[in-house]
């Protein structure tokens, strides 16, 4: 079983959003002004992804914080104007050469689309890729997306696992299950805390920004530099703890964390151990569990004493066990 390396102690990573709205749809501040805030609470990137209107704001990255080009695409529903419907994040990908033109800056897309049967969500994801963009699929639990979305669409590179608006509205922000169930059948896709918040005003004692975010492990502050890394899983997502680092030594998936009061091993087909210091209550910084090869996956979720999770991307066995006999 090879040695693999995840995340690492040594490397930079960068804080970031990858989903938020502004003036541009039905956000409360100017895009100017949203990036304040979350400079304020010491982000390095955003992606501005407005409904249905696709921004590029190059005008506000600086050597500490940029925008990654973006837009949130939606109004898809199988019964009109009713949920369950369909969102998906669209970042630009400035790794991929698009078939067709990248969108432009404040471009705007028809909404409803037209429901032409359960293909629909299909051709709107190869839409959005064919452009040179990612593909996150938004709020699942919120949109009461049904789990075998999960496994009959295909191209989303990624989950959007904690929403933190939706925490506030319906309490339907956990989207681990449906992430999960995608994992369970085969796919490769990684998972995504983030905002979706519209109000960012710094009087409320209760923001409803800064809830969920990712932390990049990147080579730089660019936007070529952090999809690279988003496209590769060289994040985790958090709503409070820090991963330090995650790797595998010696047939052990081994974990080091901020202080926490728990750290689950979310295995599959075969259980990993919920790990926690149940006599004395000590926190934990660190967990191992030993990777078995009848594995498909491991991803690791640590805890907090508020109850605030920090989950890492999952860890790919077969890939481990690539040239043993």
């Amino acid at each position: 079983m090879k040695n693999q390396i995840y995340l690492a102690r040594n490397k930079t990573v960068y804080k970031g959003n990858l989903h938020l709205h502004t003036t541009w749809s039905d956000g409360s501040l100017p895009a100017a002004e949203t990036v304040q805030v979350f400079k304020e609470k010491g982000y390095h990137f955003i992606c501005i992804s407005d409904h249905d209107v696709y921004s590029r704001t190059d005008e506000f990255n600086t050597d500490h914080f940029i925008t990654i080009p973006g837009m949130e695409r939606g109004g898809l529903n199988p019964v009109p104007d009713k949920d369950p419907g369909y969102h998906f994040g669209v970042l630009d990908d400035p790794t991929a050469q698009p078939v067709q033109p990248r969108f432009q800056h404040l471009e705007r897309f028809p909404v409803p689309i037209p429901w032409e049967g359960d293909q629909s969500p299909q051709v709107l994801i190869d839409e959005m890729i064919a452009h040179g963009n990612l593909v996150i699929f938004n709020h699942p639990e919120w949109h009461l997306t049904r789990f075998e979305d999960m496994v009959n669409y295909d191209g989303f590179f990624a989950v959007e696992i904690y929403n933190h608006a939706t925490e506030w509205s319906t309490v339907s922000s956990y989207g681990a299950a449906y992430w999960d169930h995608a994992l369970q059948n085969g796919k490769r896709v990684y998972g995504i805390a983030a905002d979706d918040s519209h109000g960012h005003d710094r009087n409320w004692a209760f923001p409803e920004y800064g809830g969920g975010w990712v932390q990049v492990q990147s080579e730089a502050l660019t936007p070529h530099d952090i999809v690279t890394s988003l496209k590769a899983g060289s994040f985790y997502s958090s709503t409070g703890p820090e991963i330090y680092d995650l790797r595998v030594e010696d047939g052990q998936l081994i974990i080091e964390c901020s202080p926490c009061k728990f750290i689950m091993f979310k295995a599959f087909p075969l259980r990993g151990p919920f790990v926690g210091n149940y006599q004395n209550g000590e926190p934990l910084t660190v967990a191992s569990m030993p990777v078995e090869p009848e594995m498909q996956y491991i991803r690791v979720e640590c805890i907090d004493f508020d109850g605030n999770v920090a989950w890492s991307n999952p860890v790919f066995v077969a890939d481990l066990l690539e040239g043993d006999e």
